[in-house]
């Protein structure tokens, strides 16, 4: 595992600003504090009456699904019925879809504005070089806001049950964990797709903060919204990983330019 390390135990001893200890301190509390958030949301769920609880096919009503009207799908095997496995990936990819998009805005309006980010986000920040244990330190206030507040977005919108819910956020830690545990094993195709480690360590570099702020899934909403940062891993002499910034392609000027055009009228 060592060989797929982006940073050496002693950077993340030498260069964090906040203690191991004090981050498993903070760590354990934002645990604690979105698991009651998750039990009262699916308390709300349960008993809301936006929320209709369908028997799709081999479930026995273990989905939920909003806006369909009650009785409109059945849980026989006839030609009206709609198979439990469609329903499961439409659930899952608007969940992932909901909160990867309302994450992105999130982190890029917590790095925008200075009250956010001197009295909140600036918190995650003091860790420079992530590990995986250190995946959610930060202000409290902020895991309400960005974590408890968009996956309680997502949830409602997909319509998942309780099972479902439980499952996918499962998902999603296990997904933040990857992206800070410092260690990148994935393709150079992947990584143009999907988040890792070394995409989420450059973010985390103390000048490259207003750049990949793609927080969980996809980097698609970077490339999308100009705030992608390229970048290189290399093999890091003495072992393990490192990455290297690579500068945008500078745009070509065309004649719509408007020093090509000045040059045209002087010649």
């Amino acid at each position: 595992m060592e060989r797929y390390r982006l940073n050496t135990k002693e950077d993340e001893d030498g260069k964090n600003m906040v203690s191991k200890r004090d981050v498993l301190f903070n760590v354990l509390s934002q645990h604690l504090l979105q698991l009651v958030s998750v039990a009262m949301l699916t308390t709300v769920r349960i008993h809301g009456r936006s929320v209709i609880s369908l028997d799709i096919q081999g479930t026995g009503g273990d989905l939920i699904v909003v806006g369909l009207p009650n009785g409109g799908v059945s849980g026989g095997g006839g030609s009206g019925g709609v198979g439990w496995v469609q329903v499961r990936v439409a659930s899952v990819g608007s969940s992932q879809s909901v909160l990867d998009g309302y994450k992105y805005a999130w982190h890029r309006l917590a790095h925008r504005s200075r009250f956010l980010y001197r009295h909140m986000h600036s918190w995650h920040h003091r860790i420079v070089m992530p590990y995986a244990y250190g995946t959610i330190y930060g202000h409290p206030l902020e895991a309400l806001m960005a974590d408890t507040v968009g996956a309680s977005l997502a949830l409602f919108v997909s319509g998942m049950s309780p099972r479902a819910t439980a499952v996918f956020l499962s998902l999603c830690n296990i997904k933040a964990i990857d992206n800070h545990c410092g260690v990148c094993m994935m393709s150079r195709f992947l990584r143009s797709l999907w988040n890792d480690a070394a995409y989420h360590d450059v973010h985390h570099m103390p000048r490259r903060v207003r750049h990949n702020f793609s927080d969980l899934f996809f980097v698609t909403w970077d490339n999308m919204f100009g705030t992608h940062m390229p970048y290189a891993v290399e093999e890091r002499s003495g072992g393990g990983l490192k990455f290297r910034i690579l500068r945008p392609k500078p745009t070509p000027k065309t004649r719509l330019d408007p020093m090509v055009k000045s040059t045209a009228t002087a010649s």
